[in-house]
């Protein structure tokens, strides 16, 4: 795929100057089977016209897919998405957040690093909290129609005849009561297992949500029942092939029947990973490490010279454009509880061990993993260490996560997005 400005992807159904194929509109009337609106060819805010030509619809429609930033979770839920877009049906056009706000994606991104830094407790307080929400109201009052403006007018430059964002910020800027002049409906995809208060009630189409249980924090926001459909986060198509990890690790250079750990601080490595590496370091010659270490270049060179040039470290630097294969090689994924990681090792079928998860969303995150028996808990080093000798001496007793996993994981979540949406718009 070749991107352009602002995070625009060509696929290989839309090639760059081919002709556009146009076929009847495939709709009955002005609504389908449920009264929802079928006018999806019209762009994002455009208004609506008895004048528009309604009996030819261009394919493939231009869905916008808006997240954070890149590389992050929300960014790598999009891409899942674009997947099991139809090529010649649905084209994804990628929007950046960061693009659209340079100034503002960086000095909100440098606030939550550094908070989640020094002081921790302090991002656990703000993440949900019914006074900084009600704080926050009135700052949407005052600042976000400037804002909700500016992307607007960035979408209406895309031509998109939809929308779908996987991040909360992106949601609320577009969502509002006023829909009448918003004809390209809005979808919002959560990629934790916990809806915090910012999520709009109105103007979101409809909710692709991990598990029912987070039905109950968007209903507390005043979202309808009807609007949520319990799909699971979504993973990309590599995250659907089983592999023998045997296999892999000779692939990646491991040895072939050693005990694998997969180290993950997620896209910017973050989470106590040094520390969980110095207490695995202890079992030296009995496992190796996968160290994925997303942008954060200060915990390669740490982990480097903490193993001092151990073949059984490899460090995964940068952003993994194919995680898959590295996830496939593990027995076993230790570090914290982001919503994309806990998807994509569910998918594969790995047993999970959290560590240092973050506070807010991946502390609740690490709730529902463990109320439904779904990973083992390490509050300290010490219980790290005590569970990795478990699971060394007996293999086994990763079976009962295992089969837990398996009766729960839903890894064709971003496959049930897409026909939801497409279900929605035609």
């Amino acid at each position: 795929m070749v991107e352009r400005s602002l995070g625009v992807r060509e696929t290989p159904g839309s090639i760059p100057g081919a002709p556009i194929r146009r076929v009847k509109n495939v709709s009955a009337g002005p609504a389908d089977r449920r009264g929802l609106r079928t006018d999806a060819a019209r762009p994002f805010g455009s208004q609506n016209s008895d004048n528009m030509d309604t009996k030819e619809r261009a394919y493939p429609i231009r869905v916008g897919l808006l997240y954070g930033h890149k590389p992050s979770g929300h960014y790598s839920a999009a891409r899942a998405l674009a997947d099991f877009f139809p090529a010649h049906v649905m084209e994804p056009v990628f929007v950046d957040l960061s693009e659209v706000y340079p100034k503002l994606g960086s000095f909100v991104a440098k606030t939550y690093l550094g908070i989640l830094n020094k002081t921790p407790a302090l991002w656990d307080y703000v993440y949900d909290n019914e006074l900084v929400a009600l704080a926050a109201n009135g700052i949407k009052t005052a600042v976000f129609p400037y804002y909700s403006g500016q992307l607007r007018e960035a979408l209406r430059e895309k031509n998109l005849q939809a929308v779908v964002s996987t991040h909360a910020l992106a949601a609320m800027l577009l969502a509002g009561r006023d829909t009448a002049s918003k004809a390209a409906p809005l979808f919002a995809v959560l990629t934790d297992y916990y809806a915090h208060s910012y999520w709009p009630p109105n103007g979101v189409e409809r909710y692709f949500i991990p598990d029912k249980s987070v039905e109950a924090g968007l209903k507390a926001n005043g979202t309808q029942p009807n609007k949520m459909i319990t799909t699971g986060i979504p993973v990309r198509k590599e995250f659907l092939t089983q592999a023998d990890a045997r296999q892999k690790r000779k692939e990646l250079g491991l040895a072939p029947d050693l005990f694998t750990v997969l180290l993950t601080g997620g896209s910017k490595g973050l989470g106590e990973i040094r520390l969980a590496a110095e207490t695995l370091k202890k079992f030296a010659g009995r496992l190796q490490i996968v160290a994925m270490c997303g942008e954060n270049k200060k915990l390669g060179r740490a982990l480097t010279d903490l193993f001092g040039g151990n073949r059984q470290l490899k460090i995964a630097g940068g952003f993994a454009q194919h995680p898959a294969s590295l996830y496939q090689a593990a027995d076993l994924v230790v570090g914290k509880a982001g919503g994309i990681t806990i998807a994509e090792t569910m998918a594969l079928n790995k047993p999970m061990l959290l560590f240092s998860p973050l506070p807010g969303q991946e502390e609740r995150n690490a709730g529902f993993l463990l109320k439904n028996g779904l990973a083992d808990f390490a509050e300290d080093p010490r219980r790290l260490e005590t569970l990795i000798k478990k699971y060394l001496r007996h293999p086994g007793a990763l079976a009962a996560l295992k089969e837990a996993i398996a009766k729960t994981a839903r890894p064709y979540a971003a496959r049930e997005i897409a026909a939801g949406i497409m279900e929605r718009l035609f």
